[in-house]
């Protein structure tokens, strides 16, 4: 695939989601009965394999990736879909390869692709890309030094649309390790969402995390990133006034 010192490493993405609706409703309302299916706790999990492989820099200066699928799979509640062999025959008869941007500080700008049929998996890797803190210091840091950037969770809604959740996070330089690989550098970060003018619902919670950044090969070795939110839904078509409790969890892990 690609024998070469241009491989970046391969790494496996996943990203769990658990969501729980609640009804501000009594116990003894007629209604509650109805109403109860609509609150049984939702959990699904998504995992991409990729390769990941760099290319030149582009005029641009945005950093492009080569992406090569080595497995895609979703499991949970009521999540329908192709099994691991019928994508991993989508992939053979459609290629594997995508083409993954970021910015010069590492902030993910998208996923591109060439075929229709690996869609719903690069949208998986973009959402799971978008959610989790990458992005690195504008300056040389040092131990202690912090900066600042926002990443964006992409939710379901309890009617089937999509949520994006901005959250403004605060990254720590917590520490610069001497390994016999090279200098390791562990990055902790947290933030809370940042408010949008956005119609429908209102977002409270904390996110946080930490990762491993090799310095001298120039990469994150792994990084967890944790949500807790509590979405409170401002249009509920004549239903009780109703929130989500989320949990949403996103890791990677390269080697």
């Amino acid at each position: 695939m690609a024998s070469d010192s241009n491989v970046v490493g391969h790494y496996k993405f996943t990203v769990l989601e658990r969501q729980r609706m609640v009804f501000d409703i009594a116990a003894d309302d007629p209604r509650a009965a109805l109403l109860e299916p609509a609150t049984v706790p939702k959990q699904t999990t998504t995992d991409v394999a990729v390769t990941i492989v760099s290319t030149p820099v582009a005029p641009d200066e945005d950093r492009r990736y080569l992406a090569y699928w080595l497995g895609y799979k979703v499991y949970g509640d009521d999540v329908q879909g192709l099994s691991s062999f019928q994508w991993d025959t989508i992939f053979q008869q459609v290629g594997r390869r995508v083409v993954l941007r970021f910015s010069p500080r590492g902030h993910p700008k998208g996923v591109e692709v060439t075929s229709d049929a690996v869609r719903p998996v690069a949208q998986s890797l973009a959402d799971a890309l978008s959610g989790l803190a990458m992005a690195l210091p504008p300056d040389s840091v040092s131990r202690g030094s912090r900066w600042e950037d926002d990443v964006a969770i992409v939710l379901k809604a309890p009617d089937g649309s999509e949520l994006t959740v901005v959250i403004r996070v605060t990254y720590r330089l917590r520490e610069i390790q001497v390994e016999p690989e090279g200098l390791v550098a562990r990055i902790e970060f947290d933030g809370e969402p940042v408010r949008s003018s956005a119609v429908g619902a209102r977002v409270l919670g904390r996110y946080f995390g930490d990762s491993r950044f090799a310095v001298n090969e120039g990469r994150y070795e792994r990084m967890m990133a944790l949500a807790k939110l509590e979405i409170e839904w401002e249009d509920t078509s004549g239903l009780p006034q109703s929130r989500s409790l989320v949990e949403w969890q996103g890791q990677f892990a390269g080697r």
